[in-house]
């Protein structure tokens, strides 16, 4: 069985056209009703919207050429950031964003929410990680992953950076750095797709389709989409099935290519027997799900996750107390659970490495040093993590 929707051969253009279909608008709705749908999560294309009507010479008000100068510049401090960090880091490439952006006609725009980095080797990320550290951003997050049977890295690190935007952009700049591609389930160990990646633009394809475990699949995700698609040979359409297998995507991908065919469109890749590949992913995943579940490990530990992301109330705090001081973070990372950084007030480390202290688990890194925990954290362990003896644990370069 294959994905074979009905609908046009022709290639998706980016065009004025293209994003009022996405948008499901009338003929009649006005510039501002158009940017207020556009500007809604559920599409994210105010930017390429506004853009293609200042080069299709559309006359734009006063508010809408600021906004459209403001996307402008965030692109370009992007491109400013990218060209920094590959001079220190020349083997990390960029993920989706700015590589899909390419893909965009001339002089029109793809938002720039933030900058996604993947570093093959924790050297990669140590490098970017000084140069941004150097030019003033904030780290905002770190976390620690384990890695899985033929990974190139013993543990896959996270590191999210911070830095204000000028007013009166509402948003700061934000940069990501990892060392595997796809990070968005947080309740299991990172995806790291083929290596050495012959295809940038099939990697760029498969984490696109990976957002869906995290959120609804966005109108301009479906527009990028059909856009990598195009633009692959058959190198990258043989990575793009290799690594749909890898992480069982499946039925991911045949949801976005449904949604395309909703909207008229036949993709340029069309793969032989998805349906029978997405029921398999479908059992792989209950049962995956079904033996987390029924681990006194793991199932402490994902309760305790809800915390960290500002759910579960009393009982994620009761089951991070659990996890933390019965169970220990060094064996829910065992046990394949990715565990989370609270920084301390530590010098940096030459490298990465695994401290217990005491009854915590502290990441010495070149970043700084991090109390590891499945959820949220307590102030006394702050306290207790940031001095006492320690046995080192080599865990990475």
């Amino acid at each position: 069985m294959t994905d074979a929707p009905t609908g046009t051969t022709k290639d998706v253009a980016v065009s004025a056209a293209t994003v009022l279909a996405l948008l499901d608008a009338g003929p009649s709705a006005s510039h501002e009703a158009l940017l207020r749908t556009a500007r809604d999560g559920r599409h994210k294309l105010a930017a390429t919207l506004l853009s293609l009507w200042a080069e299709d010479g559309e006359p734009l008000t006063g508010a809408e050429s600021a906004e459209l100068r403001l996307h402008r510049e965030r692109v370009e401090h992007y491109h400013l950031i990218w060209s920094r960090l590959r001079t220190v880091a020349p083997s990390a490439a960029l993920l989706k964003g700015m590589t899909i952006a390419g893909l965009y006609p001339p002089g029109v725009l793809r938002a720039a929410g933030d900058l996604d980095v993947v570093c093959p080797e924790h050297e990669d990320l140590w490098s970017c990680a000084r140069r941004l550290t150097e030019d003033g951003w904030k780290p905002a997050a770190f976390t620690v992953s384990p890695a899985r049977p033929g990974d190139a890295v013993p543990l896959h690190l996270g590191a999210e950076f911070r830095s204000p935007a000028p007013e009166p952009s509402p948003d700061p700049y934000a940069v990501g750095l990892f060392t595997a591609e796809i990070v968005t389930e947080v309740r299991a160990p990172a995806w790291q797709l083929t290596r050495p990646s012959r295809s940038p633009l099939a990697a760029c394809a498969v984490a696109l389709v990976a957002e869906r475990w995290e959120r609804p699949f966005r109108s301009r995700d479906l527009l990028d989409l059909a856009l990598l698609l195009q633009h692959l040979d058959g190198t990258g359409v043989g990575q793009l099935r290799t690594d749909l297998s890898r992480t069982g995507l499946w039925p991911e991908w045949r949801e976005a290519v449904r949604a395309m065919a909703r909207l008229g469109w036949r993709p340029a890749v069309t793969l032989p027997r998805t349906r029978t590949a997405a029921a398999r992913a479908r059992l792989v995943r209950a049962a995956r799900t079904t033996a987390r579940w029924s681990s006194p490990v793991r199932a402490t530990a994902l309760i305790a996750q809800s915390g960290v992301e500002g759910e579960g109330g009393r009982l994620a705090e009761l089951a991070s107390d659990l996890a933390h001081r019965a169970i220990g973070a060094r064996r829910l990372l065992g046990a394949g659970l990715p565990l989370f950084g609270v920084p301390l007030d530590d010098e940096p480390a030459d490298r990465l490495r695994l401290d217990d202290v005491g009854r915590h688990l502290v990441a010495r890194t070149p970043l700084g040093s991090f109390l590891l925990v499945s959820g949220a954290a307590r102030r006394e362990w702050l306290d207790e993590a940031g001095g006492g003896g320690r046995a080192a644990v080599e865990s990475g370069t």
